[in-house]
């Protein structure tokens, strides 16, 4: 009995979940059922949230400001002082409402360069980019990106909205199965299935609530590079600095040799004498049998007459 109960409701899910997927397409494609969603707000509150939601999110006639679009861009400033300029942009950041979300600073070729990675209020995006380039002696680039994300957060939570239900109706089931049947088996299977439907709701709102912070505010990655005629020339070049390089690159080449000799003792020196013991039997052996072969023409070319006969 609570099976087939079980299964039945799990068919009324499975149909309930295609009727909303369906609904959205069937708004989008004839004018007249989109004409009476928008222009009826009491059917609007008793259809559920995929049904409303997502042809507005499709839609062409969507307000501005319903819409969720991630800004981001990034700016190479040519500056005076990157060590200076640092906290300046801090200070705009927090100026702004917004925050400094990395900061570093480091030197090429003894120059102080420096990244830093701020986040504002998306209504202050363009201000922050204005005052970041008053900073800079000139902008060597300025790159901007966007991205609309408003159809996948309006699916999320139409999703996240019938995920929802049906937790609602595990929990209901859940609690008739455990009244009701006396295997635990039964018990099981449902609580397997609200656990896998409760894990999806919180990955769900997970993404939702990363959406919501960066549409929230934008993000703006800015390179310091110092400004090259603002470096006094005494700093360009140091003897002690060279001595020092100089230095370091013999003291480098004498460890090279030393470290090749020692190489060459404690490995070279029993790898020679492994290899001298089998070479120089071999030798030997070699000669010997060369005399052997050698010694009897020796004594045929003794006794033979002098005088030829």
């Amino acid at each position: 009995m609570i099976g087939r109960w079980y299964k039945s409701l799990s068919l009324l899910l499975v149909m309930a979940g295609l009727v909303a997927c369906a609904a959205p397409a069937r708004d989008i494609t004839s004018p007249r059922v989109e004409k009476q969603v928008v222009s009826s707000p009491a059917e609007e509150g008793a259809r559920s949230l995929p049904v409303v939601e997502e042809p507005v999110a499709v839609s062409p006639s969507l307000p501005e400001g319903t819409r969720r679009i991630i800004y981001t861009a990034s700016l190479v400033l040519v500056v005076e002082d990157p060590e200076t300029t640092a906290p300046m942009i801090a200070q705009l950041a927090a100026q702004l409402d917004g925050y400094i979300v990395s900061s570093n600073l480091y030197r090429v070729n003894g120059r102080l360069r420096g990244t830093l990675s701020l986040r504002v209020p998306q209504d202050r995006f363009e201000e922050a980019l204005t005052r970041l380039r008053a900073l800079a002696v000139r902008v060597d680039q300025e790159t901007r990106q966007t991205q609309d994300v408003t159809t996948e957060y309006v699916d999320l939570q139409a999703r996240l909205t019938n995920l929802e239900a049906t937790e609602e109706e595990l929990r209901a089931l859940l609690t008739e199965v455990r009244k009701r049947s006396q295997r635990a088996s039964d018990v099981l299977e449902v609580y397997r299935e609200l656990t896998r439907v409760r894990e999806e709701i919180e990955r769900i709102k997970g993404r939702i609530q990363m959406l919501d912070r960066l549409t929230s505010y934008a993000t703006i990655e800015v390179t310091l590079v110092p400004y090259e005629l603002r470096e006094p020339i005494a700093e360009r070049w140091d003897p002690r600095v060279t001595l020092y390089r100089a230095w370091g690159t013999l003291v480098r080449g004498v460890q090279l040799v030393v470290d090749g000799l020692i190489y060459a003792l404690v490995v070279g020196a029993p790898v020679l004498v492994v290899l001298t013991v089998p070479v120089g039997g071999l030798y030997f052996i070699g000669r010997w049998v060369w005399r052997r072969i050698r010694r009897p023409k020796a004594t045929n070319t003794e006794d033979r007459d002098p005088t030829g006969r």
